[in-house]
């Protein structure tokens, strides 16, 4: 099933290899974001089906607490891509109801087979 994927991501070389990893499997990327109010502003306007969510993003702003915002207002899950995975970390991530976490460095297979689930 293809999906509808907004990448938030600080780091521009991994958020592009994520796209080309998401594009070469079947799904469309609606967008990449480097903070919260991006990553808002993008969801609003394309309605995705899912994110890949760092813990730490550009400007100050965090991940878990967008990824919250984006299960809240617009029911879009997360996946969690993130060298700061450690268990507070998830623990917290974990209200937001994610479709996983995978630690950086990744896989390509381990990012895809846990998008594989969503749908």
């Amino acid at each position: 099933m293809s999906l509808r994927v907004l990448i938030v991501e600080d780091e521009l070389i991994l958020a592009m290899d994520l796209e080309d990893m998401l594009v070469d499997a079947g799904h469309e990327v609606v967008g990449v974001a480097a903070d919260m109010h991006q990553a808002l502003a993008l969801a609003e306007s394309s309605s995705p089906d899912l994110a890949l969510m760092d813990v730490n993003l550009a400007r100050g702003t965090n991940g878990v607490e967008t990824a919250m915002h984006l299960r809240q207002r617009f029911d879009v899950p997360s996946l969690f891509i993130s060298g700061n995975l450690d268990p507070k970390t998830r623990a917290t991530a974990s209200r937001c109801r994610p479709v996983g976490f995978v630690p950086k460095p990744f896989s390509q297979n381990d990012v895809l087979s846990v998008i594989a689930t969503v749908g």
